[in-house]
């Protein structure tokens, strides 16, 4: 389920712990294919475990723990994911 007024921010300002869906991925081919190859792809419910700020931070996405660097993790474009049942595989 989608809401109009979701708004999209950089994963690394999502809040600890909310589903929060991958709507954007900014960023050359090498990087696209070294996230498609983690997990992380259009679409895909990620929560946030760990991070933020300067350090590197950890999500998880698809029942697995992800480790990312600041610059990455501010090329990944989220918005709040909706929905009763949250799928993360």
């Amino acid at each position: 389920m989608e809401r109009a007024d979701s708004e999209i921010i950089q994963l690394i300002n999502a809040p600890k712990g909310k589903p929060m869906e991958i709507v954007a991925l900014e960023g050359g081919r090498n990087m696209l294919q070294k996230l498609t190859a983690m997990g992380l792809t259009h679409h895909a419910v990620v929560r946030v475990k760990r991070g933020g700020g300067k350090g590197p931070m950890v999500i998880e996405v698809r029942g697995s723990r992800v480790g990312l660097g600041h610059g990455i993790s501010s090329r990944i474009m989220v918005r709040p994911f909706f929905s009763d049942k949250v799928r993360t595989a």
